[in-house]
């Protein structure tokens, strides 16, 4: 018995973890490693929303499919996120910015670049491809907090005018 228990050990011992296979969420489209080769969700809560029949998209952790490297890499970093719609109900397409000033996350980026052998990084092929996938600057505010921004300045020059 002792023997048994010992060789099911090196047996164990030399196969490698099982590592998963890479997978895209059906639902939020986000990449994601799966043990199973029928999973076709990243959660549980996307999942759930297929079930109840809501819409896929690309979300916050995917962003769209058509971004170029430059912005992936971005969002890979941390250094693009969403800003827009704040409504999930809302059918407007969604807006991305960058979460960093454009001088850190340009320094940070051509640093990576360079480490992984890719080659510098310059000025403009950075604005370029943040220009091209519509990625706007850190200081932006949502379509939502811009509108409401101009709705209490048009208050406000109202109240002014009645007093």
């Amino acid at each position: 018995m002792h023997l048994h228990s010992e060789r099911i050990m090196t047996t164990t011992k030399n196969t490698p973890a099982r590592v998963g296979r890479e997978r895209t969420c059906n639902q939020c489209g986000a990449t994601y490693r799966s043990p199973r080769n029928s999973s076709r969700y990243c959660s549980p809560a996307c999942r759930k929303k297929a079930n109840r029949g809501t819409a896929p998209k690309g979300g916050p952790k995917a962003g769209p499919a058509g971004f170029s490297i430059i912005t992936k890499a971005l969002i890979a970093a941390g250094f693009v996120g969403r800003i827009g719609p704040a409504s999930t109900r809302s059918k407007d397409a969604p807006a991305y910015a960058l979460t960093v000033p454009f001088e850190a996350a340009l320094d940070e980026l051509s640093y990576q670049f360079n480490r992984k052998g890719y080659g510098y990084l310059t000025r403009d092929e950075f604005s370029a491809a943040l220009r091209s996938d519509a990625v706007q600057g850190f200081d932006s505010r949502s379509p939502e907090a811009a509108e409401r921004k101009n709705w209490q300045d048009r208050q406000r020059q109202r109240m002014n005018r009645a007093a």
